[in-house]
Protein backbone atom coordinates (compact mmCIF):
# COMPACT_ATOMS: atom_id res chain seq x y z
CA UNK A 1 0.00 0.00 0.00
CA UNK A 2 1.30 3.32 -0.66
CA UNK A 3 1.19 6.41 2.01
CA UNK A 4 1.55 10.01 1.01
CA UNK A 5 4.53 11.70 3.00
CA UNK A 6 5.79 15.06 3.94
CA UNK A 7 9.07 15.61 4.25
CA UNK A 8 11.26 17.99 6.46
CA UNK A 9 11.87 20.01 3.28
CA UNK A 10 7.80 20.24 2.89
CA UNK A 11 8.02 17.84 -0.46
CA UNK A 12 5.36 15.64 -0.94
CA UNK A 13 5.54 12.25 -2.09
CA UNK A 14 4.33 8.86 -1.71
CA UNK A 15 6.29 5.83 -0.37
CA UNK A 16 5.43 2.04 0.36
CA UNK A 17 3.88 1.72 3.78
CA UNK A 18 6.67 -0.86 4.07
CA UNK A 19 8.79 2.51 4.91
CA UNK A 20 6.77 4.28 7.04
CA UNK A 21 7.88 3.46 10.53
CA UNK A 22 11.49 3.52 9.78
CA UNK A 23 11.38 7.33 8.17
CA UNK A 24 9.26 7.65 11.40
CA UNK A 25 11.74 6.55 13.54
CA UNK A 26 14.48 8.07 11.84
CA UNK A 27 12.75 11.84 12.03
CA UNK A 28 13.13 12.09 8.22
CA UNK A 29 9.42 12.91 7.79
CA UNK A 30 6.82 15.84 9.11
CA UNK A 31 3.62 13.96 8.40
CA UNK A 32 2.13 11.35 6.51
CA UNK A 33 -1.36 11.07 4.68
CA UNK A 34 -4.44 9.36 6.40
CA UNK A 35 -8.26 8.28 5.35
CA UNK A 36 -8.66 11.62 7.64
CA UNK A 37 -6.33 14.03 6.64
CA UNK A 38 -2.64 14.55 7.85
CA UNK A 39 -1.02 13.27 10.75
CA UNK A 40 1.69 15.73 12.06
CA UNK A 41 4.48 13.31 13.43
CA UNK A 42 5.29 14.89 16.86
CA UNK A 43 1.67 16.37 17.56
CA UNK A 44 -1.02 13.52 16.19
CA UNK A 45 -1.08 10.68 17.98
CA UNK A 46 0.35 7.78 15.86
CA UNK A 47 0.61 3.58 16.30
CA UNK A 48 3.69 3.29 17.89
CA UNK A 49 5.70 -0.54 18.06
CA UNK A 50 3.87 -2.91 20.64
CA UNK A 51 5.02 -3.51 24.22
CA UNK A 52 5.02 -6.06 26.36
CA UNK A 53 2.55 -5.09 29.14
CA UNK A 54 3.80 -5.93 32.55
CA UNK A 55 0.35 -5.05 34.56
CA UNK A 56 -2.32 -6.78 36.10
CA UNK A 57 -4.22 -8.62 33.63
CA UNK A 58 -7.69 -8.19 34.64
CA UNK A 59 -9.68 -10.83 32.64
CA UNK A 60 -7.08 -14.02 33.16
CA UNK A 61 -8.99 -13.84 36.88
CA UNK A 62 -12.28 -12.80 35.91
CA UNK A 63 -14.38 -15.46 37.74
CA UNK A 64 -17.64 -13.35 38.20
CA UNK A 65 -19.48 -14.59 35.05
CA UNK A 66 -18.89 -18.28 35.71
CA UNK A 67 -21.74 -20.25 36.27
CA UNK A 68 -23.94 -17.79 34.09
CA UNK A 69 -24.13 -19.79 30.73
CA UNK A 70 -27.94 -20.01 29.30
CA UNK A 71 -28.93 -23.35 28.87
CA UNK A 72 -30.46 -23.89 25.90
Amino acid sequence: MDITIMNKDGFIGIISSSYLNDLIENKEILAFMRSDGWVRIGHDPIRKCQQNFNGLERRADDTSQQGSFLAV
